[in-house]
C-alpha cells in the first residue's frame, strides 16, 4: 500500500515539473538585462532584441527610459524631413555658408543682366510640351507612303511633259528632279516593283532612253532603270520584256560620252547579272560586240574597266554554275557560250593590245589595273593561246609587276603579285610557243 502511494506521489511530482519547463520554454520574462530567447520561446511586444554576435543565439531585455527618449527623437526628426527635398543639417560649416552666399549672389547678378526681351525672346525661341505636339500631330496628317509618292512623282512627270511646254529649262529642271528622287526610291526592292506596276518603265523611262535628245534626261533615266533592276529578278523580266537591251547595246555601240556610256553599263550590267535567259539572248545578237568594242574604243579608262569587268562576271557566273554542280541552274545556262562569242568578236586581241597601250596609265591607277588582271585571270583558259604568242603582252605584265612590287604601297605590292600570277599562267604558253 506505501509502495503504491509513494508511486503516485513520483508521478504527480514529474508532471509538475513537465509543466513549469513548458511554461518557461513558452513564456518569456523579460528584465532589464539581457536574457537568451530559448527555441521556440514567444516574446512579448515592445522589447529590444538582438543577436549577440559571440554566442550566436537571440537575446532581449527591457527598454529602458534613455532608449525611450532616443527613438522618439529619431522619429520626430524623421517626420520633420519626410516631406522635404533637401536634408538641414543642424551645423553647417562656414565656408559652405560662404559658397551658398555666393551662390545665391551670382544668380540673383544673373538674373539683373538678362532684361525682360531677352528672356522673351528665350521663350519663343522654346516651344512647350503641349506646342510641339500639336505640330507634330500637324505633320503626320502629311506623311506618305514610299508607293504613294511613287504614284504623285509618275503623275507630277506626266504633267510637266502636258502642261509645260514653253520653258525648256524649267521643263528639264523639273523632270531632272523627278529622275534624282525616282533613283533614290528604287534601291528598294518594293519601290521598284511598284513603279513598275504603275506603269513607270513604259510611260517615262522607255520613252526617255529610246527617243530623248538630251543627254542629262537619257543619263539620269538609264540611272533609274540600273538601281531598279539590279538584284531584283522580276523587275529584270519586265524590263528585258520592254526591250531595253538593245538599245542599251545600241547607245554603247555609237556614243562616246564618258556619263552615259558609264550610265548604259550600269544599266545593262542589272539587268543581265543572274539573269541566264536575258544574256543568252541579249549577248548572242550585238551585246557581246558592244561590250567589246567599248575595250578598243577611245574613252576614259575606267569606262573600258566596267566593261571588262561585266564580261568577266558573265564569264564566272557559268563556271561557278558548273563548280557548284547545280542541274536546274546548269540547265538555264546551258544555250549560253559567251566564251566563244567572246572570241569571234575578237575579245582576246582587243584585249592584249588594250594592255599594252595603257602601260603608263596603268602605273598611275593600280586599282583600275586590278580590275583588268581579274578578268585576265577569269577569261585566260580560252585567250591562253593568243596572250601566250604575244611577246608585248608579256613584258608589259612583267614590266607592271616590277615597277608595282617595288613601291611602298601596301596595296601597290598586292597588284603585284597578283600580275605576277598571270604572268605565269601567260609564261608557260610562252615558253611552248
Amino acid at each position: 500500500m506505501e509502495l503504491l502511494l509513494q508511486l503516485a506521489v513520483c508521478v504527480l511530482l514529474s508532471r509538475m515539473i513537465s509543466a513549469e519547463e513548458i511554461a518557461e520554454n513558452t513564456s518569456f520574462i523579460a528584465t532589464k538585462e539581457w536574457k537568451e530567447i530559448k527555441e521556440g520561446q514567444g516574446i512579448p511586444a515592445g522589447l529590444h532584441v538582438r543577436i549577440n554576435l559571440q554566442t550566436g543565439k537571440k537575446e532581449a531585455k527591457l527598454i529602458t527610459d534613455n532608449e525611450e527618449q532616443l527613438n522618439a527623437e529619431q522619429t520626430n526628426d524623421e517626420s520633420k524631413n519626410s516631406n522635404a527635398l533637401i536634408t538641414i543639417y543642424d551645423s553647417v560649416d562656414e565656408e559652405e555658408l560662404k559658397n551658398s552666399s555666393r551662390l545665391r549672389n551670382s544668380s540673383e547678378q544673373l538674373a539683373i543682366e538678362h532684361n525682360s526681351s531677352e528672356i522673351e525672346k528665350i521663350k519663343n525661341d522654346y516651344k512647350s510640351y503641349k506646342e510641339l505636339r500639336k505640330t507634330y500631330e500637324g505633320m503626320r496628317k502629311h506623311f506618305k507612303t514610299d508607293a504613294e509618292i511613287i504614284v504623285r512623282l509618275i503623275e507630277e512627270f506626266g504633267d510637266v511633259i502636258t502642261y509645260n511646254k514653253q520653258n525648256d529649262q524649267s521643263r528639264l529642271n523639273a523632270q531632272l528632279k523627278i529622275l534624282t528622287n525616282f533613283n533614290y526610291l528604287m534601291s528598294q526592292y518594293d519601290n521598284a516593283l511598284t513603279f513598275v506596276d504603275q506603269g513607270g518603265l513604259e510611260r517615262i523611262l522607255l520613252p526617255l532612253v529610246v527617243n530623248q535628245t538630251h543627254l542629262s534626261l537619257k543619263v539620269e533615266a538609264m540611272r533609274v532603270l540600273g538601281a531598279m533592276a539590279q538584284n531584283n529578278p522580276k523587275v529584270q523580266v519586265k524590263v528585258y520584256e520592254k526591250n531595253f537591251g538593245p538599245y542599251l547595246t545600241q547607245i554603247l555601240l555609237s556614243s562616246s560620252n564618258t556619263e552615259e556610256l558609264s550610265s548604259a553599263l550600269y544599266a545593262l550590267g542589272s539587268l543581265l547579272r543572274k539573269f541566264p535567259h536575258a544574256q543568252q539572248k541579249i549577248l548572242s545578237t550585238s551585246g557581246t560586240q558592244a561590250l567589246v568594242s567599248l575595250l578598243g574604243k577611245d574613252c576614259e579608262l575606267k569606262i573600258k574597266a566596267k566593261a571588262i569587268t561585266l564580261i568577266s562576271d558573265v564569264v564566272v557566273e557559268k563556271q561557278l554554275i558548273v563548280i557548284n554542280d547545280d542541274p536546274v541552274a546548269a540547265a538555264q545556262y546551258a544555250e549560253l557560250n559567251f566564251p566563244e562569242r567572246l572570241k569571234d568578236n575578237w575579245y582576246c586581241q582587243t584585249t592584249d593590245k588594250l594592255m599594252t597601250s595603257y602601260y603608263h596609265e596603268f602605273l598611275k591607277a593600280p586599282d583600275l589595273l586590278e580590275y583588268f588582271i581579274h578578268a585576265l585571270e577569269s577569261t585566260e583558259p580560252f585567250c591562253n593561246r593568243i596572250w601566250g604568242s604575244s611577246e608585248q603582252l608579256y613584258y608589259t605584265l612583267n614590266a607592271l609587276q616590277f615597277e608595282h612590287g617595288k613601291s611602298n604601297n601596301e596595296y601597290c605590292n598586292e597588284v603585284a603579285d597578283l600580275l605576277r600570277d598571270i604572268t605565269k599562267k601567260i609564261r608557260k604558253y610562252f615558253k611552248e610557243l
